[in-house]
């Protein structure tokens, strides 16, 4: 259930919070600490204290579509910012050449 929390989490400060897959609402205190209560029992539970492939190799996945999530909202993040600038600097532009022209007349 957690990994399904942090999967679902961005960077993106306009992004809603997920809410709880099991009740389709948000996420409360006390839902929170037994979701960790139930992944600290499962694994304290492991037989041993090797992580297996199939774990590690999930674990990698699972990390990598956030790393990609993130990826994408920076990409998304920079172009938009580079638009605004790009505006802000002509409109800059063109109303400091507007005033010098007329500056000249």
């Amino acid at each position: 259930m957690l990994a399904h929390v942090a999967d679902k989490n961005t960077m993106a400060a306009s992004t809603p919070i997920p809410n709880n897959p099991s009740t389709g609402k948000a996420w409360t205190r006390n839902e929170l600490l037994t979701e960790l209560e139930v992944e600290r029992k499962r694994n304290s539970e492991r037989t041993s204290g090797i992580v297996s492939w199939s774990e590690q190799v999930s674990n990698v996945q699972a990390r990598w579509r956030i790393h990609l999530k993130e990826w994408t909202i920076l990409t998304h993040q920079v172009y938009e910012l580079g638009r605004e600038c790009r505006v802000f600097t002509e409109t800059r532009l063109l109303a400091n050449t507007s005033t010098s022209l007329r500056r000249s007349n």
